[in-house]
């Protein structure tokens, strides 16, 4: 069972996204790419799949995760967040149900302090790393702190990640030029239909 709010943010959320206009406009500064979000069932309630690809190598994301949201005490959602023990088992899994539904619990690898918090505002739905987190990304052989945050809005979806040194404070990797902006190709809300009833 999952919160009214909950699966309203999910509904909205399950989907393709496609940043193709702003990596067509300006394509020094941004690749082209795919994210997509598919309801997982057979994990606890509020539990997505996130696969995150480049167009030119749509069959090997380069990010897999799954992701389980669930509603606060303060109305705020959680999104809880994992890896995978073994991601190459899973890629392409967004596009393949019998894979997808082979996904279990021992499979995941829990990211501590690397969990999100989303609040629902006038203008949608903002997430950012929950306060008080410090999850460390290694990058290029260093250890990073990733600063991470999102904007849904109707079909657009805008994120922004980026890496800073722990001591400095320095941006060491992540976009220069603003966030990516993507757009929905396709809406997976109606596989949410069934689930966590």
């Amino acid at each position: 069972m999952i919160t009214p709010n909950v699966r309203r943010f999910l509904n909205l959320l399950c989907g393709e996204y496609s940043n193709q206009q702003q990596a067509f406009d300006n394509p020094p500064l941004y690749a082209h790419i795919f994210l997509r979000y598919r309801s997982l069932p057979q994990l606890k309630p509020g539990s997505i799949l996130l696969e995150q690809t480049y167009a030119v190598d749509p069959k090997n994301p380069y990010r897999l995760r799954m992701i389980r949201a669930e509603e606060q005490p303060s109305g705020a959602i959680k999104l809880w967040n994992h890896t995978f023990q073994d991601p190459a088992r899973f890629a392409g899994a967004t596009f393949d149900p019998a894979l997808r539904r082979s996904i279990q619990t021992p499979d995941l690898i829990s990211l501590d302090q690397c969990h999100y918090q989303v609040v629902e505002q006038s203008d949608g739905y903002h997430g950012a790393m929950e306060p008080g987190c410090q999850c460390i990304v290694r990058r290029d052989g260093k250890d990073t702190v990733l600063v991470s945050s999102f904007h849904l809005q109707g079909e657009s979806l805008q994120t922004l990640d980026r890496g800073h040194d722990p001591i400095t404070n320095e941006r060491c990797w992540g976009s220069v030029a603003g966030p990516f902006r993507f757009k929905r190709t396709q809406s997976w809300a109606a596989d949410l239909a069934s689930a966590w009833l």
